[in-house]
This record gives C-alpha cells, sequence and structure tokens, in this order.
C-alpha cells in the first residue's frame, strides 16, 4: 500500500473517535513500517534552527544581561529596562498560534529563512540606538527589539512539528532538547540548500496527514488532559525564564558584581541543556513521560526554595549551585512537555500544541516578571532593593501551578501508531 493511500482525505468529518476508527486510519497497522532512520539532512536543518534559535534568544536578553550598564547608557529605570525583555514576551504571546498555521501552510524550512531575516532586520535597527540623541536610545532600541521580537517565534515554536517531521520516533526527545537549548543572517543560508521534507520519512506517523488546523484547535481546545500539561509547562518555563532574566536583578543587591551575576544567568541555560539532553535521550529510549515529570517536578520545588535560604553576600559558590540546579532540573522538563503534548493530542498537528504551550509560557513570564519586580524592596530595605519577598512568592506559585501533575495522565497515541502494536482508540 502507498504512502498517499495511507494519508487521510477527510477530515472534516471525523471526531479524534473515528479518525482513530476509521479503515484508512487502522489501514496503518497493514502498511510497510518505514525506516526509523533520521537522515543527515536533518541534523544539518537542526544546526541551522538552533542557531537562529541562539541569535533570537541573544536578540530578547541582551538588555537584561548588563542591566545596570544598559539601564545607565539609556537613561532609564532598571523597570524600565526589564520592559525590553517583556515586550520579547508579548509578542511571542500574540504571534505563537499563527506560526501553527504558518508551519502548515509554508513549511518549517520557510520558517526558518523567514525568522532568521527579520531578526537580522530588527538587530540592525537597534544598532541605531548607538548614534540617535540620549533621549531617543530607549526608543529606537524598542522599535528593533519589537521587530526582532515578532520573526522569533517562528523558530521557537518550530521543535515538536520539525522533530515529527524529521526525526525518528528514538531521536525525537533528542533533537527537540537540541532545538529548545538553541535558544543573524549567515546560520540562515544554509537553509535555502536542504529541502522541505526529508526524502525518506523516518516514522509512520510521520507519513499520515494531520487534522486540518482550525478543526485542530477546536479538538486541543476541550482536551483536559492538554490544558493540565499547558499550565504545568507555563508554570515551570514561565518561571525559569524569568528567574534567568532577573537572576542578575536578585543578586546584585549582596554585593556580587555585574559578572558573577551574568554567570548565574547564563550557567542557569547551559546546564538547562544538559538536563535536556539527558531527559531527551532517555525519552528516545523508553516513552516515559509520565515518570520524568514526576520525579523532576519536586525538584524544581526545590530549587525555589533553595533561593529563599542562599541569597546572601559572600556565598557565590552557593548561589551558582543552586543556579545549576535549577536550570538543570527545570528546562529538563520542557522536550518532556512537548512531546506528551503531541502524543496526547494526536492526530493534531504537532505545531499546534506546541505553539499553544509557548503562548502560554511567555505569558506566564511576562505576568512573573512584572509581579517579581513590583515585590522588589525598595531602597531602605536591607540590603536595598532585594527581592526577598519576591521569591517567597514564586516558591508558591511555582508549586500551585504544579498541582495539575498530580491528574496528569493519557495516552500516547503517536508512539502507539509508530510502534505498530495496537489500535490506538
Amino acid at each position: 500500500m502507498s504512502t498517499k493511500e495511507l494519508r487521510i482525505e477527510d477530515h472534516s468529518k471525523l471526531s479524534p473517535t473515528s479518525f482513530c476508527e476509521s479503515n484508512t486510519f487502522s489501514s496503518v497497522q497493514e502498511a510497510a513500517k518505514p525506516a526509523a532512520k533520521t537522515s543527515v539532512q536533518a541534523w544539518c536543518l537542526t544546526f541551522t534552527c538552533v542557531m537562529v534559535n541562539c541569535f533570537c534568544a541573544v536578540m530578547w536578553m541582551t538588555a537584561s544581561s548588563t542591566p545596570a550598564v544598559m539601564s545607565l547608557w539609556m537613561d532609564i529605570s532598571l523597570t524600565k529596562l526589564n520592559w525590553l525583555s517583556n515586550a520579547s514576551a508579548i509578542c511571542n504571546s500574540i504571534f505563537s498560534l499563527p506560526t501553527a498555521w504558518f508551519y502548515e501552510r509554508y513549511g518549517v524550512k520557510t520558517a526558518i529563512i523567514l525568522c532568521g531575516a527579520v531578526n537580522a532586520i530588527g538587530c540592525w535597527i537597534r544598532c541605531l540606538a548607538i548614534v540617535v540623541a540620549d533621549d531617543k536610545k530607549y526608543i529606537v532600541f524598542m522599535v528593533g527589539q519589537l521587530i526582532s521580537s515578532i520573526a522569533g517565534p517562528l523558530v521557537y515554536n518550530i521543535s515538536a512539528k520539525f522533530v515529527a517531521v524529521w526525526f525518528a520516533p528514538k531521536d525525537r526527545g533528542l533533537a527537540n532538547t537540541i532545538l529548545f537549548a538553541g535558544l543573524a543572517t549567515a546560520f540562515t543560508i544554509p537553509a535555502f540548500f536542504l529541502p522541505g521534507k526529508p526524502k525518506n520519512p523516518p516514522s509512520v506517523s510521520s507519513t499520515l496527514d494531520r487534522i486540518p488546523f482550525w478543526q485542530g484547535v477546536k479538538i486541543v481546545s476541550r482536551n483536559f488532559q492538554f490544558w493540565s500539561v499547558a499550565i504545568v509547562a507555563a508554570s515551570t518555563i514561565g518561571m525559569v525564564f524569568s528567574v534567568s532574566v532577573l537572576i542578575i536583578e536578585a543578586i546584585t543587591p549582596y554585593g556580587y558584581t555585574d559578572q558573577q551575576a551574568g554567570l548565574c544567568a547564563a550557567i542557569v541555560v547551559i546546564s538547562g541543556c544538559v538536563g535536556g539532553g539527558m531527559t531527551g535521550y532517555w525519552l528516545g529510549k523508553s516513552p516515559q513521560h509520565y515518570m520524568l515529570i514526576r520525579t523532576f517536578t519536586p525538584l524544581v520545588i526545590f530549587t525555589y526554595v533553595m533561593f529563599i535560604f542562599n541569597l546572601m553576600p559572600n556565598s557565590f559558590p552557593t548561589v551558582l549551585t543552586v543556579c545549576i540546579l535549577n536550570g538543570l532540573f527545570s528546562y529538563a522538563l520542557f522536550p518532556v512537555y512537548l512531546e506528551l503534548a503531541s502524543e496526547i493530542t494526536y492526530p493534531v498537528s504537532e505545531s499546534v500544541g506546541s505553539c499553544i504551550i509557548w503562548s502560554m509560557c511567555t505569558t506566564f513570564m511576562l505576568v512573573f516578571s512584572i509581579l517579581i519586580d513590583a515585590l522588589k524592596a525598595g531602597p531602605d530595605a536591607t540590603p536595598p532593593n532585594n527581592m526577598n519577598l519576591s521569591m517567597r512568592v514564586v516558591v508558591g506559585i511555582i508549586a500551585a501551578g504544579n498541582i495539575p501533575v498530580l491528574w496528569m495522565r493519557g495516552n500516547l497515541k503517536r508512539t502507539q501508531i509508530d510502534n505498530q502494536e495496537k489500535n490506538i482508540c
């Protein structure tokens, strides 16, 4: 039976249940299983996507990486400076869901190229802030920030759809991790020379059409287990994003230098890459999504409790250790969330669930960042401008946001199709 015969021709007449029960869908069981092999081109395109992702993330975090210097250069308050990062979060929240439609309509290759080009334009506009009058620096910088931030969601949200099309099941978790870890013009060029889809399908599920976009959105909106995953992901990842941005302001009141604070912010992401690599590799060997979430979630909460007791003077190694653990456990969960959302919403396109989760993550980050900044102590506190109260509130938020872990469950539908073991319905 050919691949074309396996495709679902009329999604509009099928509910998720009837979709699974139809003869067309169950005929996958009779099809010749594609070789579960990931092509070299897939890894090349992953590298390109990672580099574009990196430059978008660097653009997002530039101002927050050296808050004292940037606020002095633009003659603005730290709160106003934080709105550069908040503006990126707002753009990501607004434009995330439309990117799911863009992937389905134009493909991931076009998304990478367009993102790299628009991000480069925004970055060059930000450079104009160097030559304009001092009272215009912030405005020009913000305009460039907004333009680049509009492009960011095209690569921030790409991982779930990209790995579903290009990667064999055993490599999906690892590829999701690599794409996420890469949070730009030159690195966009290789995308022009790569195909839109792999020559040989890496899995059975990658050969099947997905439910149309808007019908998929409606189905996902009624999926209780998906929203459980989305809330947990948004709480955990939104908070670690906020901490990555604000950790510099949190520890500088205790006498640490900008270099030490910057190292703490960087080590959160670097250790997260290691943690994500561990969970991505594990998912490739054994699809134990729920076990990983229930194991890592208490550890994530505990690292925020550690922040409360370890933000103090003359203990930089301890503070750095807490940052390492926080990044290791928090970022490790993100590829698990994305893969689990794709599994429990299948046969809805992977891009729908991942874009909704990304949008929620940045929305929660925006709310958390504003709240943490608002709870910051004043100049008369000891030490001045400390975030002790903020960190206590953070612990309460992260604990409450992860309550859905207690009832989270659902079938790994896409994995069942790939393994050809049984009907998923």
